[in-house]
């Protein structure tokens, strides 16, 4: 529907784009073939300025359904991330996560390298990778590759 709405306003303000270039060219290159009669002038301004009003009133509701859909698109990221954080909290818990390696774990799910990890978290690289290991041990899965899609699997998966 919203797709329709804009191919018709865009067309609407093409048909008057095209009548007032027309116009235009009839005027200022006072060319006689251009140059439509009184009547047909008027006709001319009449459509144009109802093709324009029309486009103008289908681009605002064009742009009201997607602003619509937005804060719906918005919304269910929010459900989503709130589905998350509650998925990752019971899984850290059933695999008996430290508090730190917590904080390790949703940092490799954001895709932190463990260079970028150390340094936010103020830790050796060293100190990183054996948070890293302790966590794959625990949750029985074989690395970040397959850590990370665990959770997109849980995410993603229907109820």
């Amino acid at each position: 529907m919203r797709g329709k709405l804009l191919y018709l306003a865009v067309a609407i303000q093409s048909v008057s784009l095209v009548l007032v270039v027309y116009q235009f060219i009839g005027t200022v290159f006072n060319v006689d073939s251009f140059r439509p009669s009184w009547e047909l002038h008027e006709i001319i301004e009449v459509l144009t300025i109802v093709g324009l009003i029309t486009g103008f009133i289908l681009s605002l509701v064009v742009l009201r359904m997607a602003a619509s859909r937005s804060q719906r698109v918005e919304d269910q990221l929010a459900v989503a991330a709130g589905s998350f954080a509650r998925v990752a909290t019971q899984k850290f818990d059933d695999w008996g996560l430290t508090p730190a390696e917590r904080e390790v774990a949703i940092l490799i799910i954001k895709g932190f390298s463990v260079a970028e990890i150390a340094a936010l978290r103020e830790k050796s690289e060293g100190t990183i990778k054996a948070q890293n290991t302790s966590i794959y041990q625990k949750s029985g899965l074989q690395g970040r590759l397959q850590f990370v899609s665990y959770f997109l699997e849980e995410i993603a998966s229907p109820l």
